[in-house]
């Protein structure tokens, strides 16, 4: 883990007291850390954990203890356990990699070999000594494949080869063993994670569909977990059959997965009231293009989200600005426009003390997924519903916290939906805003002449075929963003039907006119901090607009994610 991921892990841990047996035992294990003690410190890291089995700096403490002294197994273990407690941690993906690499060096060896072999698909023979039985074990490989997508274009290739593979094995109908099962279905829910954004050959599609055949008629349990790194499982004629039998239980993870839920979101739909009706041209594409690919798809949303109140929210994010305090701890009424799948609206309800949520989306196929995923403990304080920002103003209803993070670089005209969001939100009330910045996304806007000048189209097969085009290009440097990395992202990232681009000068023009009060741009804490330092020796505030756009001038990639911000309605 970095700092980012400890701070994550460090808010279970127990307050310091030497009463406490954890507290005492972690500054125990620490020291003996520091003095390179390591069978002390693993001793004492270990009591700790028969003490707080889900302390997960724990874990990932004594898994590096563990590493230090040459045992990479137990290591990966304790390592897998500790994301596992703290999802969140995966948002670090390079670190992820770095550490996986650090405790199964055969993967990295792996990553060599193939980087010189692309795009040719070597068999795990030819990756691994010893094949694929020498990976297919270890637990940080098989949480990283279940627990998000594939963010590294290294690690992608490699799981691409072995899925070729797998999948020559399964169309012999060849038996594997436990272990080699258990990794083929976890690389199957990798591939539904990412919506098969790994290319395929011609080769692979011909021994697809005869595998197929093989489903139709008496399907084992590995043709069943090859098949479902191809395709989704729910969309074979023979999906209902599988929900008949009984299976082995990696397996059967699969079909739930792959069937159960889904089936679970079409029976959801119903279920989700139509606020406004949506007959804007613009809006009516971009609801078709979520619909055919809800966005994002994630697997797991943070756990050990400490919760606080709006203001010391945002006097933590902003702590010289100068705004108003709202002074609300409960009966918080937010909305959040444009929710997609619902990760950002979950985590807001668990984030800001006292909420409650009116997310709506164009897309049912996004709410009924937000809806699955949704956890009880948020479920009663979150509305989900369809309706069009063009259309909100007839609700008849105002809100203290207005999100926009996500949707107005997306309609026709942006500002105009700004506005009408503006009406809705009460005086005093806050506004998060995030739009695309046109500096930051240069590479964006030339992938999309790429993109045109080709001929690609947003389907499956050309948004492939594109990723890996535009891998032997200058424009590789798109892999910077965790959109390139799953179906829907790049669709989102490359593809979009309606993108709007902006600049601060921009931004600064309609704050003035809508009379807001600008309180300050949104970074990950060690950014921020950064930015904070260059201020202050600048004599610069952290409010003057001016300065930001000198700033990204200069610094061209500094918003390019987006730039997000909260302001304050007078």
């Amino acid at each position: 883990m970095n700092r980012k991921q400890r701070r994550a892990a460090t808010k279970q841990a127990p307050s310091a007291n030497a009463a406490n047996p954890v507290s005492r035992l972690m500054a125990e294990a620490k020291l003996h850390e520091q003095r390179n003690k390591h069978d002390e410190a693993a001793r004492a890291y270990r009591r700790i954990l028969s003490l707080k089995p889900e302390f997960a700096e724990a874990h990932n403490s004594l898994a590096l203890v563990l590493l230090a002294q040459g045992k990479r197994g137990e290591a990966s273990m304790h390592f897998a356990r500790a994301l596992t407690l703290v999802p969140q941690s995966l948002d670090q993906y390079r670190n992820a990699c770095a550490t996986l690499v650090a405790v199964l060096p055969a993967f990295g060896e792996a990553l060599q070999r193939l980087g010189i072999l692309w795009p040719s698909r070597p068999s795990p023979e030819q990756l691994f000594v010893g094949g694929l039985a020498t990976i297919a074990g270890d637990p940080l490989l098989l949480c990283l494949l279940q627990s998000a997508p594939v963010r590294d274009v290294g690690f992608e290739r490699v799981f691409t080869a072995l899925r070729a593979a797998l999948l020559a094995r399964a169309a012999k109908d060849d038996s594997p063993s436990d272990a080699e099962l258990t990794f083929s279905c976890e690389l199957a829910k990798q591939c539904f994670n990412n919506e098969y954004v790994f290319t395929v050959t011609p080769e692979e599609d011909a021994l697809l569909a005869h595998l197929s055949e093989t489903l139709s008629a008496s399907p084992t349990p590995f043709a069943v977990a090859a098949a479902a790194m191809y395709q989704p499982l729910h969309a074979l004629s023979s999906a209902a059959a599988l929900l008949e039998r009984k299976w082995p239980a990696a397996v059967d993870d699969v079909i739930t997965q792959q069937v159960r839920e889904p089936r679970q979101e079409q029976d959801l739909r119903a279920s989700i009231p139509r606020l406004t009706p949506i007959d804007d041209d613009v809006s009516q594409q971009v609801r078709e293009q979520y619909e055919e690919n809800p966005y994002p798809r994630w697997v797991q949303g943070p756990s050990g989200v400490t919760a606080s109140a709006i203001d010391d929210f945002l006097r933590e994010l902003a702590p010289t600005a100068a705004f108003a305090p709202l002074g609300k701890t409960e009966d918080l009424e937010i909305l959040e426009s444009g929710c997609g799948t619902g990760r950002h609206a979950i985590w807001v309800a668990q984030r800001i003390s006292g909420t409650r949520l009116l997310a709506v989306d164009l897309s049912l196929s996004s709410l009924a997924f937000a809806k699955r995923k949704t956890p009880a403990d948020v479920a009663l304080r979150i509305d989900y519903a369809q309706g069009d920002i063009l259309k909100l103003g007839a609700l008849g209803r105002s809100f203290d916290i207005i999100d926009a993070s996500g949707v107005l670089h997306h309609m026709a005209d942006p500002l105009e939906g700004w506005r009408i969001l503006l009406t809705l939100l009460r005086p005093g009330g806050y506004m998060h805003v995030a739009l695309y910045s046109e500096l930051g996304r240069r590479d964006v806007v030339e992938a999309r002449r790429f993109i045109a000048e080709r001929g690609y189209k947003p389907t499956p097969q050309d948004i492939r075929r594109c990723r890996q085009d535009i891998l032997q290009t200058p424009l590789r440097s798109l892999t910077r963003f965790n959109d390139y990395f799953t179906m829907s992202e790049c669709r989102d990232l490359l593809f979009h039907v309606q993108e709007s681009r902006t600049t601060i000068p921009a931004i600064k023009t309609f704050i003035a006119a809508q009379n807001l009060k600008f309180i300050g741009f949104e970074f990950d804490p060690p950014v921020l901090q950064q930015f904070r330092t260059l201020f202050a020796n600048s004599g610069w505030s952290l409010s003057d607009l001016d300065r930001w756009h000198e700033v990204e001038t200069k610094y061209p990639d500094t918003f390019s994610g987006m730039y997000q911000f909260w302001l304050q309605k007078p």
